[in-house]
């Protein structure tokens, strides 16, 4: 092989990798998922009506949102970032089609998951922990 042929495919290597790099930091802006008439997305959205009435035992409750936060630094902030702004591979957690979202809805995600986007189900967490998280994402409105 000659020496520019070896160049070339150092160069080509470099700048694939320098892509997959950026693309894994840029935020994802909006779930770009199909939504609800609400505006929820799909994911979330297809729970069973009755868990939109499930009632978080932790609204606004400042140590259920702290301990939220730290769960899901633990938990889930490998994929959707420190901020929960998401990446390209996970939701962006602020966004509105997840913010509109029941905290009963986001419970049964918790606890389900959503293995067809990477998502695994965290139904082994205690339920009072799947609630603090809750509590946590909802204080990010």
């Amino acid at each position: 092989m000659s020496r520019r042929s070896i160049v070339i495919l150092l160069l080509i290597g470099s700048l694939a990798a320098a892509s997959a790099t950026v693309a894994k930091r840029e935020p994802r802006r909006e779930a770009t998922r199909e939504k609800d008439s609400r505006g929820v997305v799909h994911a979330i959205a297809r729970a069973p009506l009755k868990t939109r009435r499930w009632q978080s035992p932790y609204n606004d409750d400042p140590s259920a949102i702290l301990a939220g936060k730290k769960l899901f630094r633990h938990h889930c902030a490998e994929c959707h970032g420190d901020d929960a702004r998401g990446n390209l591979h996970a939701a962006n957690l602020r966004a509105p089609g997840v913010q509109r979202a029941t905290p009963g809805e986001l419970e049964w995600l918790l606890w389900n998951g959503n293995l067809a986007k990477g998502m695994p189900s965290w139904s082994g967490l205690p339920p009072q922990r799947r609630w603090q998280i809750v509590a946590y994402l909802k204080s990010l409105r």
